[in-house]
């Protein structure tokens, strides 16, 4: 299950490592730091599924065909980005960020990311069948592995041509081979 979820968690890593480079690299260093961890700690199921979890989210939650009631998360750390994917047969889908005002339409295969702990959300989908990939962080999780807290993110307007953005690929996660 874990090596079919890899494409999925690639995108969503490569994403975040775009909208907010912090976070991702102190993602990375939680991932780093409980594969250590888990090989100092003689769990060899933990390490080998750390070396296979491509993602640098802590967690991820897939749902089908479910109603999401509006709400916030407040296990996830306030800085935080969640990024949500939706794919299916559906339509007239909609995302509600209601502190902010927006409605979004949910259509399949739009990619939507927010603080859950600070925007209150929720989807309302009618009919049609669906499935969900939300992927988020744990602040319990980035606590335990002492991994340093991100700044908010920061809105810098980027000129395409001066950054290539296309860079991403697993190399990140190579290190893992070595622990």
């Amino acid at each position: 299950m874990i090596i079919d979820m890899q494409r999925p968690a690639l995108i969503a890593s490569a994403a975040l490592r775009v909208m907010h480079p912090q976070l991702y690299w102190a993602s990375v260093a939680t991932h780093l730091e409980l594969g250590c961890w888990s090989r100092d700690q003689g769990l060899v199921d933990m390490h080998n599924l750390l070396k296979y979890w491509a993602s640098v989210y802590t967690g991820a939650s897939i749902m089908c065909n479910q109603q999401s009631p509006e709400h916030r998360d407040p296990k996830c750390p306030p800085e935080a980005f969640d990024i949500l994917t939706c794919i299916g047969n559906y339509q007239h889908a909609v995302m509600k960020l209601t502190n902010l005002g927006i409605e979004l339409a949910y259509d399949p295969g739009v990619l939507v990311s927010y603080s859950g702990r600070l925007v209150r959300h929720g989807i309302d989908v009618k009919d049609g069948d669906r499935i969900v990939w939300a992927w988020f962080l744990r602040d319990s999780v980035h606590n335990y592995a002492r991994t340093p807290r991100s700044d908010y993110a920061r809105y810098h307007p980027v000129n395409i041509n001066e950054h290539n953005l296309a860079k991403y690929n697993q190399a990140d996660f190579a290190i893992y081979g070595r622990l």
